[in-house]
């Protein structure tokens, strides 16, 4: 419910952003057609010639505060720490513009005033998360829309109450309070209070063997039309998240590593279909140069197909311009035995089995083009964990096998932070952070990093 709470407020402050972002645009046109005729002796258009682009910049401004995740922690008191994210937006903000204005070919539009643009759209970003932060507190001190909570702790050496308290009172600017404690054993004092008291959830603190004791009082709390909520904290989950819902009408405690918002997953799931459509049509040409050249130097397909892992186990083809001669598949268990300190994958320099061309390929990473096409299909995502031969998966330990939690990717985080230089152990490590703090924003900052790390082949064998 907080959660939901502070998702529906950030969007009250997203349109309350994107107000002030549009009346940056209109104090940019002003200050350019006041200071530019003094200055290069001519004014821009008329206003009516700009307002289109005002569309392509609120969508822009607000998916950017969507994936920074933007005003979902007002628990922050110094407003100060959002002003990097903020810079951070304005920036990408100002280049995708920029990028549209390029698409279509648009160029009676001032870079100047775009320029004005971006210097009042940061200052109105900021100017917006202050008065957002100065609304909510004054909706608190108003009382407006509390929620009274009731904390029931459990036995004295259990639960971790200290912290429940300080979480409730961080959340207290969504319109929460937290009106009194009381021990489960206390259940007179629990039902007088409920019965006497405006309670609008109830939160236990328990431990697990505790559940048994509190049966009664949660289906009176039940029949009073109250929320409870039960702290799961007595479940020894190191990496999961939790989340709630039902199965055929019974309650049920989720608990992940693997990403489980299904809005995320579906932007993610559009930005890949987008994405590799534009690198199919961008790449074209080279994949035909590429390929005739594959042709013409050694025996074999054009195309190299295997079986990978995919998310969780599932197996499907893999595509890869062929960088290595026809029978090379017979050289690995070789290789294996003598240049693999993990016995799972190999990594040598001069590496036998590959082509002339295909030295070239790999440093580039132009090998990996086809794999546009997994991604369109769905086996894979523009970014994520690569994708294991069966054979590996095989000698993964149980812990190494989490990097299958989710759907492989073209790109992932070792790819921007050493590539082959770092161990196989590293790079498992690195996969598991990416799946553990996975957000849209990520997968766009490891993307803008991965141009720079294919271009000047940091890491390539």
């Amino acid at each position: 419910m907080l959660s939901q709470r502070s998702k529906i407020l950030a969007q009250y402050l997203y349109i309350l952003t994107l107000i002030f972002v549009y009346g940056s645009f209109f104090l940019a046109f002003i200050t350019y057609n006041t200071i530019s005729p003094l200055i290069i002796g001519y004014k821009l258009h008329n206003i009516t010639d700009y307002l289109w682009l005002l569309i392509p910049t609120g969508v822009i401004f607000y998916l950017l505060l969507f994936v920074f995740r933007m005003y979902l922690n007002l628990n922050i008191k110094d407003f100060k720490s959002d002003i990097a994210k903020l810079f951070e937006i304005t920036v990408i903000a100002i280049f995708l513009i920029y990028a549209v204005l390029f698409m279509f070919k648009i160029t009676y539009i001032s870079r100047l005033f775009i320029g004005y643009f971006a210097i009042y759209s940061f200052l109105s970003l900021i100017l917006a998360d202050y008065i957002g932060r100065k609304l909510v507190k004054g909706l608190k001190r108003r009382g407006y829309s509390i929620i009274n909570i009731l904390l029931v702790r459990g036995d004295a050496d259990g639960g971790s109450n200290a912290n429940v308290k300080e979480a409730i009172k961080s959340q207290e600017y969504l319109g929460i309070k937290l009106v009194k404690e009381i021990n489960k054993n206390d259940l007179n004092s629990l039902v007088s209070f409920v019965l006497n008291n405006p309670v609008d959830e109830v939160i236990f603190d328990i431990k697990g063997d505790e559940l048994a004791d509190i049966k009664d009082i949660t289906l009176l709390l039940e029949e009073r039309g109250i929320t409870v909520k039960i702290l799961s904290n007595f479940i020894p989950f190191k990496h999961s998240k939790v989340a709630f819902e039902k199965i055929g009408g019974f309650p049920v405690i989720s608990f992940y590593t693997a990403p489980e918002d299904d809005i995320r997953l579906f932007a993610k799931r559009v930005i890949d279909i987008f994405g590799s459509i534009v690198a199919i049509i961008i790449f074209f040409i080279p994949a035909v140069i590429i390929a005739i050249l594959i042709k013409l130097t050694s025996k074999g397909t054009v195309l190299y197909k295997s079986k990978r892992i995919g998310k969780n186990g599932r197996q499907f083809s893999f595509y890869k311009f062929r960088t290595m001669y026809a029978d090379s598949e017979n050289l690995r268990d070789e290789l294996i035995k003598e240049h693999s300190k993990d016995g799972i994958e190999i990594k040598i320099k001069d590496d036998p089995r590959i082509t002339g061309i295909g030295g070239f390929l790999r440093k580039t990473s132009l090998d990996e083009l086809p794999q546009f096409y997994n991604v369109l299909r769905g086996d894979m995502s523009l970014v994520g964990p690569r994708p294991p031969m069966p054979d590996e998966v095989k000698k993964y330990s149980i812990r190494q096998r989490r990097r299958i939690s989710m759907k492989p990717g073209i790109t992932c985080l070792w790819q921007i932070s050493g590539r082959s230089e770092l161990s196989f152990n590293d790079r498992v490590e690195l996969d598991l952070k990416y799946i553990d703090n996975w957000s849209l924003k990520l997968d766009f900052i490891i993307l803008l990093k991965t141009i720079p790390a294919v271009l000047f082949a940091k890491g390539a064998l």
